[in-house]
């Protein structure tokens, strides 16, 4: 195999979402410079504590990230006051270096096409740097992260839905 091969073999081959934080609530992961964040239950102080902690490490490797956020139950939204303002601060701190931010509500029915239809409105009246969008699938969302202008061609490339899929549906962790 010549060296060109060998390149545009790796660049073509699937790209593995490797977990870098789990627990009970919270799945935490990357594929590049994509962070893979699937919410299992209520979010926490804690849970964005291991969010910050993952997003710092990552940034030690790339100059900026798309982030994936995948709502397993529709009760991770339900946050009290002072996870919302951790969770503004965060926002604040990685605004700049979020290439594009992916919500997926997966959940059906009227409850979650409420959340999508709230949340689509809310992130347009927040005017924040970052461009955000909700969707219904994990395919949707990754096809438009992968469509930003700048992407890095290893997620453009060589993440799919399905290496996503895998991930989410590694078992939770006790605790």
């Amino acid at each position: 195999m010549t060296n060109v091969t060998a390149a545009i073999s790796r660049m073509l081959a699937t790209m593995e979402v490797v977990t870098r934080r789990s627990s009970s609530d919270v799945l935490l992961g990357s594929a590049g410079s994509l962070f893979v964040a699937y919410y299992r239950a209520q979010t926490t102080l804690a849970t964005l504590e291991l969010l910050d902690t993952v997003q710092t490490e990552m940034l030690a490797s790339y100059s900026h990230l798309s982030t994936l956020t995948i709502i397993g139950q529709l009760g991770a939204l339900k946050v009290d006051d002072a996870v919302r303002d951790r969770s503004v601060v965060l926002g604040k701190k990685y605004e700049k270096q979020v290439r594009g931010s992916a919500i997926v509500v997966t959940t059906r029915g009227l409850a979650a096409v409420m959340v999508r239809t709230f949340l689509t409105g809310f992130f347009l009246l927040s005017r924040a740097e970052t461009p955000v969008k909700t969707f219904s699938s994990v395919a949707e969302a990754l096809g438009w992260l992968q469509s930003l202008p700048g992407q890095d061609l290893e997620v453009k490339l060589n993440v799919t839905s399905q290496d996503v899929e895998r991930f989410i549906a590694t078992p939770a962790q006790p605790g």
